[in-house]
């Protein structure tokens, strides 16, 4: 007999299912019919849930996003030590679906998702944590766009085969120095740009 599941459980099954395939087959390689056939359950059950396939990666990415802006309030000190830090730590241990994106076409739609979830969770989340952490002239909401697009960029560049890793480290180092004298305390920063720099030498 099939255990009935409730509507976010059900969800939660769709979408584990989906982000096993991308990593398996990649995003173009997976079709919405082959996510039903992984959750067995019927077309119009997940339609119901996801309208398309871009739905379920939007809704993919966007966990994995909200589970950083999550990270993000609960951890102490500097926002942007701890986005970084936190960050890292995160795709240390789990790069999420990013590592079955294996096409161009692939990746583009996958930073298409990351952006509109960064808009969405992720820079409502970092704009509250800087309230405290900025110089007065300084506008949090404009520190957060600054960070986060310097952040796009990076992904943009390495995810599309742009930028070496070293490279990618090195802009971050750059961009981590000119932000610093816009934030109060940035005695976090000082390891992590050290860090960056020394990453980004051949």
């Amino acid at each position: 007999m099939r255990t009935r599941l409730t509507r976010s459980q059900r969800r939660a099954a769709i979408l584990g299912a989906a982000a096993r395939l991308f990593l398996g087959r990649g995003y173009g390689g997976t079709e919405m019919e082959d996510i039903r056939e992984a959750c067995d359950i019927s077309r119009g059950g997940l339609y119901h849930h996801f309208a398309n396939k871009r739905a379920v990666l939007d809704a993919i990415v966007e966990a994995e996003t909200t589970a950083l802006a999550d990270a993000l309030a609960a951890a102490p000190g500097s926002p942007i030590s701890a986005l970084i830090s936190t960050g890292s730590r995160l795709l240390g241990a789990d790069p999420g679906i990013v590592a079955g994106m294996t096409t161009r076409e692939d990746r583009l739609e996958y930073l298409s998702s990351l952006d509109q979830a960064f808009a969405a969770s992720l820079a409502s989340a970092l704009e509250a944590a800087l309230v405290d952490h900025v110089r007065a002239d300084a506008d949090p909401a404009d520190i957060a766009e600054l960070f986060l697009t310097v952040n796009a960029q990076i992904n943009r560049r390495t995810l599309l085969g742009d930028w070496s890793a070293a490279r990618a480290a090195r802009f971050a180092a750059t961009a981590l120095t000119a932000l610093a004298p816009l934030l109060h305390d940035t005695a976090g920063l000082a390891p992590i740009i050290a860090d960056l720099e020394s990453r980004s030498r051949p």
